[in-house]
């Protein structure tokens, strides 16, 4: 009988379930209903020989396929397993590569001869299962966070506790997890599992249009339909114009209209104005840049530390003429961040953590673990957010792997740019980051 090895979300509103003879189904996000099954996989995913024991999108237009102790990394734009990853180069090795996988020499399994499945929540984190335990890596440190692996048992609530065969998540309010012939839905939003069922029965909720697209390539109608999933399930609210749905899906705003987001929280974050630290709105903001904050609000607070606020100097409005990014709802100037670690509160100001800080020894780079672990984990995961759903080495399309490192150029910008001097002295108290043109 054929059995399920791995599933993936792509950002084409798709999710595909491979099997282990190498064929894959196709299933569409939007409907959530099967569209097409037995399909070849060498055929249709170049430089792919079969299904791989997992798969996991990365972001930035990059995803993973990891097959026993090796991996290879495929292109979404170009529709093809990179070329350093094919023969006749040397297979890419999970050991040395994925900083943190145990590799079992202190006890317990070795993770770099392979894993079970891998998913990306959406957070900045993935989620690799092996046996009965997981661990989450950072997209941003590129590594396993500290303390992991741990069972998956008392984690996950009402998750099988081992052995999973796939892992898929493709935006919006629910996960999918799969063994044998079984799979369950977790609630993202309630943090457990809600449904069970079997792989012959298995359909998706239905997912507004774009959930995986950056925010800096969303259409205006998916950046209107993705707002409206969200302020179906309590994560904003808007002043105006007024929120009207109906039988066939949101009627106001239109996609084309700035909005006003009142109280001035998403999902449990507020979005404090520096300058004016009591108003409770901002106003004035394309909805494409409304996804790009709520999507920050996940990264920013996917792990400890538990962070409150995000202070910033404008999200609507600037200085200016009135086609420039922020006067027309497309930037973040991002100040400060703000919350509780170990029962404390703390507020990072990216001014006096950052911009003020003295040059570092032998980097460009200024804030480093060393000096402050807590304003660095903070700001750098502020930072490579920013580069892969705002703009960051071009525009829309023209944004190109591998997205800018710190002390490198772009469009965001921060106390330590690598581009244009001015710039960087005019943005040593807030990191910017934009959807779209800086003027149109």
């Amino acid at each position: 009988m054929v059995a399920l090895k791995t599933a993936v979300a792509w950002p084409n509103d798709k999710v595909y379930l491979f099997f282990d003879d190498d064929t894959y189904h196709r299933y569409n996000t939007v409907t959530g209903a099967f569209e097409q099954g037995n399909l070849d996989v060498a055929a249709n995913w170049p430089g792919l020989t079969g299904s791989p024991d997992a798969f996991v999108w990365w972001g930035a237009g990059k995803a993973y396929a990891f097959t026993g102790a090796t991996y290879v990394r495929y292109d979404q734009v170009a529709d093809s397993v990179d070329p350093e990853y094919l023969p006749p180069n040397t297979p890419f090795a999970l050991a040395g590569n994925w900083p943190g996988l145990p590799d079992g020499s202190s006890g317990g399994m070795n993770w770099q001869a392979g894993i079970d499945a891998a998913v990306n929540w959406g957070t900045g984190k993935l989620f690799l299962f092996k046996g009965d335990s997981y661990v989450r890596y950072d997209i941003t440190s590129d590594r396993v966070d500290p303390g992991y692996p741990v069972k998956i048992a008392g984690r996950w609530p009402g998750l099988f506790s081992q052995d999973l065969d796939a892992a898929v998540y493709s935006g919006g309010r629910y996960a999918y997890f799969f063994r044998g012939n079984d799979y369950q839905r977790y609630d993202v939003d309630n943090d457990h599992v809600d449904q069970n069922g079997t792989l012959s029965s298995f359909h998706l909720e239905p997912t507004p249009p774009g959930a995986l697209v950056p925010a800096r390539l969303l259409e205006l109608a998916q950046a209107n339909k993705l707002m409206a999933d969200l302020i179906r399930r309590g994560k904003l609210s808007l002043k105006s114009p007024p929120f009207v749905d109906g039988p066939s899906g949101i009627v106001s705003p239109t996609p084309s209209q700035r909005v006003t987001v009142k109280p001035a929280t998403i999902d449990g974050i507020r979005y404090t104005n520096a300058l004016n630290t009591t108003a409770d709105f901002f106003d004035n903001v394309d909805q494409r840049m409304l996804i790009a904050l709520y999507r920050l609000t996940r990264w920013i607070n996917s792990s400890a530390p538990d962070v409150k606020e995000l202070r910033h100097l404008g999200i609507g409005h600037g200085s200016g003429p009135p086609n420039d990014c922020h006067n027309q709802g497309r930037a973040l100037d991002l100040s400060g961040i703000g919350g509780m670690v170990d029962g404390t509160s703390f507020l990072k100001s990216i001014l006096s953590n950052w911009g003020n800080l003295p040059p570092l020894a032998g980097s460009t780079v200024r804030i480093d673990p060393s000096v402050d672990p807590l304003a660095f984990a903070l700001f750098s995961t502020a930072f490579r957010y920013a580069t892969y759903e705002c703009e960051a080495g071009g525009i829309g399309t023209g944004n190109k792997w591998p997205m800018p490192m710190l002390g490198g150029s772009g469009f965001v910008i921060y106390p330590d740019y690598g581009g244009d001097p001015a710039l960087r002295a005019a943005h040593q108290d807030h990191i910017h980051m934009q959807v779209g043109r800086t003027r149109i």
